[in-house]
């Protein structure tokens, strides 16, 4: 096997790996915070000797959710949202006042794969909201001030993008409805049809999914050709995160390279360090550095001395796997050790 061909096919099998790993929903529980506003339906409000729709301004709408999503795209989550509504006018009656709710949710939403960080979704809930109606008018005598707590009901539909592996984004609507409630007041009981919303909200999710593990280093192959053994020319050595340890894989990797230099008395070698985009372009350069470094420590312990030893560093340049500013991308953190 020839050296081009070899390299060639451990950057295909590296392409390939994250390509595959990035089409699953990342597993694991979450929470969100979320916030916009609210557009209160006009509803008949009842009240003994008249009725008439309750008129509301436009509002807000605040909450959070706690949830698991189960990878590939159903997910099923807690949400508590507060909406509140200047109530302006019951019938011909001007009014000041409120009408809020506080709702308790539990909600099945399906996130849509696309491919891309960009998905959309769409959800469906039940529970319970608990709504509060506050409103006066001195001048007739009307006072009103009581709570009631009906079955809620609602749709969502949204799209999110994930800023990386554990951060998103969301923007959805979603349509929040009740069962008919009743409010004490001072003209006697009013009945309430129903409590409809129209709600846009923009949130904020944190997952805590872990990072896919990196994907194992190469195996490096032999082959035979008329009773010789051709060695590779070419090792790769992966780091974690961040890191310049050398793991177990790492070191059983480095030490078949310097075996292999001394049986093959190569002169020269080269070691070249990479890192990946998650950090600054001058932080990168200086890690990539220190794990080439690591590497050669590790070959002058497997006794290769170290003025064989040629040290290089790249940085984010050169990346194996090709990714925007800002991704952690395992099969960039590595250490290229060439036999010359």
């Amino acid at each position: 096997m020839t050296k081009t061909f070899k390299i060639a096919a451990l950057a295909s099998a590296a392409a390939f790996l994250p390509v595959v790993a990035q089409a699953q929903t990342p597993e694991g529980a979450y929470v969100a915070l979320h916030g916009g506003v609210n557009f209160n339906v006009d509803q008949e409000l009842s009240i003994p000797g008249a009725k008439g729709d309750a008129k509301t301004d436009t509002g807000y709408a605040a909450g959070g959710a706690a949830g698991y999503a189960f990878g590939g795209g159903p997910r099923l989550e807690l949400e508590g949202t507060w909406r509140s509504n200047d109530l302006y006018k019951i019938g011909n009656l001007g009014t000041k006042g409120n009408l809020d709710s506080a709702s308790l949710m539990v909600n099945a939403i399906y996130d849509i794969p696309t491919g891309t960080d960009f998905y959309p979704y769409l959800g469906v809930g039940a529970g319970a909201s608990w709504v509060f109606a506050e409103a006066k008018n001195s001048g007739a005598g009307f006072k009103a001030y009581d709570d009631d707590i009906a079955f809620a009901y609602q749709g969502i539909a949204g799209v999110g993008y994930n800023v990386d592996q554990n951060i998103g984004v969301t923007l959805d609507y979603r349509f929040l409805g009740t069962t008919g409630l009743d409010f004490k007041t001072s003209a006697g009981k009013a009945d309430y049809d129903a409590y409809y919303n129209h709600t846009v909200l923009v949130g904020l999710r944190y997952s805590f999914s872990k990072p896919s593990a990196p994907p194992p280093p190469a195996p490096v192959q032999e082959v035979v050709q008329q009773s010789v053994v051709e060695v590779p020319e070419s090792y790769l050595v992966f780091f974690d995160f961040d890191s310049t340890s050398i793991t177990p894989e790492a070191g059983g990797i480095i030490n078949t390279a310097a075996t292999n230099a001394k049986s093959t008395g190569s002169s020269t070698i080269e070691v070249t360090g990479h890192a990946d985009r998650s950090g600054g372009d001058a932080y990168n350069l200086a890690l990539s550095k220190r794990r080439a470094e690591a590497v050669v420590g590790e070959l002058e312990r497997n006794g290769i001395s170290r003025s064989q030893i040629a040290v290089y560093a790249k940085g984010e340049a050169d990346p194996l796997v090709p990714t925007p500013d800002g991704v952690r991308e395992p099969q960039n953190r590595r250490v290229v050790v060439v036999l010359k």
